[in-house]
């Protein structure tokens, strides 16, 4: 089988179909021979912030001279960057290798996996190939009932908790955090980000009735002292780590990410994985995100962020003001999957812009650019739509000065397609 092949039978698996519980991916991993026994992990879950905290955690554990597994969701540039091995995508020809090991647990099954399900097994299985030091697992949906639930952490994170994919986790902050600290643990470290009162009491009661450490990331003083579009700067008040760094990731919600990475990176040390200073300043400097206020053209400038839930565009619209203080120089290229707060995203942005283009993505869960238009286009002062990324990109790119800033966000699927448009050279 090929990678050509190995992607057709992924993608007959279900791909948007959510089935609760783990039997299907125990069934792949014993298949497997458990390879998620084999390596330790640091798994990660929340609402946002996920993507960073790994992609910081990552970088630093990198510097510092492990060989770091890497597991995220969904594929922002290639369908491959969900799995990455020090720093680079597993190629292709280990991608088609390892669905022809599962191929017969995915075609035979009277209970198919869906295809999350598979990729996280194909994940652990290569990553256990690969005699990993230790992987970097991001949870794709809640945490308890999620397919990566299944590896035996060194610690676990919870970045946060607000609404979000409330139909399939819980329509209350509270039902959200249940489904999220499933990923606790018995004897094992939970970091805690900074969450809603509500959410930390159902998050602490979970750690008391499965025996997890919660640790409060929040005692790591770390504030922001300057930042540009070149990078960001932060002064860190806590024995034990350097008194500055420099960070590769723009956005000011990185703050708080940057607090939960700097409180795993003193778990982990507890936990006796060496991680010198010299390995947090450069990993720091170094990190990369794609989609998170990631600056892909300048004059005039281009950012992708995904910014696909309420929380999520507060905090751009902090940034919109920081990096871009004049109004009329913001403009906003909106597209969204249909299961999200319209609504509430529209009049998050609408405090800060006031021209938006909406557009729609390939994503079959996309919603067309008219709907969206019709929903919330009368909340800003001028909008146009149209029906994809790249005809989006082609009509509104040139009317562009270069004092403007574009913001590309709503969707990490627009995020994704709308970088490969400047990637293309377009």
């Amino acid at each position: 089988m090929d990678y050509r092949e190995a992607r057709a039978l992924l993608d007959q698996l279900p791909r948007l179909e959510v089935k609760p519980g783990l039997s299907r991916t125990e069934r792949l991993l014993d298949g497997l021979g458990h390879p998620e026994r084999a390596f330790p992990a640091v798994h990660i879950a929340g609402t946002n912030g996920k993507g960073s905290v790994v992609a910081m955690l990552d970088a630093v554990l990198r510097r510092a001279g492990y060989c770091v597994g890497r597991f995220t969701s969904p594929e922002l540039i290639d369908f491959r960057d969900r799995i990455a091995v020090d720093g680079k995508w597993v190629p292709e020809v280990e991608w088609a290798a390892g669905i022809t090991r599962m191929r017969s647990l995915l075609v035979d099954a009277s209970d198919p996996p869906t295809q999350f399900e598979a990729i996280a097994a194909l994940a652990f299985d290569l990553f256990s190939r690969k005699a990993v030091d230790i992987a970097l697992v991001e949870v794709g949906l809640g945490g308890r009932f999620d397919a990566t639930n299944l590896v035996r952490p060194l610690m676990s994170v919870l970045c946060n908790v607000s609404l979000d994919h409330c139909a399939i986790l819980g329509e209350s902050i509270e039902e959200i955090a249940w489904e999220k600290a499933g990923i606790a643990k018995a004897g094992v470290p939970l970091l805690l980000g900074d969450l809603l009162s509500e959410a930390e009491e159902v998050v602490l009661a979970v750690c008391d009735e499965v025996g997890a450490i919660p640790i409060r990331a929040d005692r790591m003083e770390v504030e922001r002292i300057g930042a540009d579009w070149k990078g960001a700067r932060y002064c860190i008040t806590q024995d034990g780590f350097p008194e500055t760094v420099e960070l590769g990731l723009l956005g000011g919600y990185q703050r708080d990410n940057l607090a939960i990475v700097l409180g795993a990176i003193g778990c982990l040390r507890q936990g006796g994985v060496a991680i010198p200073d010299e390995a947090v300043v450069d990993g720091l400097r170094e990190a990369r995100w794609p989609g998170r206020f990631e600056v892909v053209r300048r004059a005039p400038y281009v950012v992708l962020e995904g910014a696909h839930n309420v929380a999520a565009a507060k905090r751009l619209v902090e940034d919109i003001e920081t990096f871009v203080p004049q109004r009329e120089h913001r403009h906003v290229l909106l597209g969204m999957l249909g299961d999200k707060d319209v609504e509430g995203i529209g009049r998050t942005l609408a405090t800060t812009v006031d021209w938006v283009t909406f557009c729609s993505s390939g994503s079959p869960r996309s919603l067309p650019a008219a709907q969206l238009n019709e929903r919330v286009g009368g909340l800003f002062l001028e909008s146009t739509c149209y029906d994809s990324v790249a005809g989006a990109l082609d009509r509104q790119m040139p009317l562009l000065s270069g004092n403007d800033v574009l913001i590309i966000a709503g969707s990490l699927s627009v995020v994704g397609e709308a970088r490969r448009w400047f990637e293309e050279g377009c």
